[in-house]
């Protein structure tokens, strides 16, 4: 089984460290003359996990109400997780929690093993409990008048608990990041969010909100994390060309002409230098493309505007976007089409502006696209002048 990168499984290195708190699981008192202890007994003296394993399982089988039984779990949890049996350290680390529900340890050896199962529903449980016996932990004081070997337990278990912290958080973002499923994805990224709100894990998730929600095709909150993306620095002119057709409505046309105007600022900054992570042909045609987009918003808000000057104002930016939308056709053309046509039709239908309101308007006429039908329309009154 591939392993995940990160925090390593914790060895039950700490029994010793925490038996005075669970004394029963970790440091019985073995009675080796007894049945039970006998087995015990002969699984402490083998030289490898391998071998013992075997022997706990059959004092587990045949002394399941043995005195002992908790420490025998807990033998069997460790030798699990070294062997890479995280199945089973998980099934014994439940029945361990039944005799010890808040054990520190044990929780966390079942989570960890969740993680390596890829189990991120039962870890998303497990975290929730594990998290406040963690932080509980970490706030032990430390016993009156401690003798060098007590000082050095509890440090231990302080130590340890802050471990148990810190892999919690390296947790929920390793769960966050494994998800394949927009929805899960989204509700581990808000939990992230929340529960460790200043954590460097929590930082830019915006595209991945974006990504997700897209995924999930929920286009409200994909637009609300778009805007998020962009407000912090996140995402390219492709995203900010989206916000700004999806703000061209007149409630929101100033957001659509702003998002218009930080494309073009932001080429403009650029220069003529190719962007990392492209070619200088890439960056050039990027560039083209983008800029187009620019100036085709702008042009199509101050169309809207109904005013002569604003036809001027609308014209000019139109015009600037014709080369590249012409050669890229499709609906964006057919739209230019038809605003540089209402340009000439209301600029005065005379002269140049006649012919030129006969081209546009039988551009938008002959091209598929939402205008279509008015501009046939259009043309059709032009040619009956």
């Amino acid at each position: 089984m591939k392993r995940l990168v990160g925090y390593s499984i914790f060895a039950l290195c700490l029994s010793a460290a925490l038996s005075a708190q669970t004394p029963d699981i970790r440091s019985p008192d073995i009675n080796t003359s007894a049945p039970d202890g006998a087995m015990l007994a002969e699984a402490g003296i083998v030289e490898t996990t391998a071998e013992r394993i075997p022997i706990l399982e059959q004092a587990m089988a045949e002394h399941p109400d043995s005195k002992y039984i908790g420490y025998i779990y807990l033998q069997l949890q460790g030798g699990y997780i070294e062997q890479q049996q995280y199945d089973k350290a998980v099934e014994i680390g439940r029945k361990l929690l039944e005799i010890v529900p808040n054990d520190l340890e044990v929780h966390h050896n079942i989570n960890q093993s969740l993680v390596q199962l890829a189990k991120w529903n039962e870890l998303g449980e497990g975290l929730t409990v594990t998290k406040p016996l963690a932080q509980e932990a970490v706030k032990e004081p430390m016993p009156e008048d401690p003798d060098e070997d007590e000082e050095a337990m509890w440090q231990s278990q302080i130590d340890y608990a802050k471990g148990v912290v810190q892999w919690l958080e390296w947790a929920t973002n390793t769960a966050t990041t494994q998800q394949t499923d927009p929805a899960a994805k989204v509700a581990w990224m808000d939990r992230l969010r929340t529960e460790y709100p200043e954590s460097d894990y929590s930082k830019g998730l915006e595209m991945q909100y974006v990504q997700a929600y897209q995924a999930a095709g929920d286009q409200a909150n994909m637009v609300v994390w778009m805007e998020k993306a962009v407000a912090a620095g996140q995402g390219d002119e492709a995203l900010i060309y989206q916000l700004a057709e999806n703000a061209y409505a007149p409630d929101t046309y100033d957001k659509s002409k702003a998002y218009a105007e930080q494309i073009l600022a932001r080429l403009e900054a650029q220069g003529d230098a190719p962007r990392e992570g492209m070619t200088a042909e890439q960056w050039t045609a990027h560039k083209a493309k983008y800029e187009a987009y620019g100036h085709f918003i702008l042009g199509r808000l101050e169309v809207a505007k109904n005013t002569k000057n604003s036809y001027r104002a609308g014209r000019a930016e139109l015009l600037k976007s014709v080369d590249f939308l012409k050669e890229e056709g499709g609906p964006r053309y057919h739209i230019l089409s038809y605003f540089l046509g209402v340009c000439y039709v209301q600029l005065d239908i005379q002269g140049d502006n006649i012919k030129q309101a006969t081209y546009w308007m039988g551009q938008a006429a002959s091209t598929d696209g939402p205008f279509k039908g008015q501009a046939q329309s259009t043309l059709a009154k032009i040619k009956d002048r």
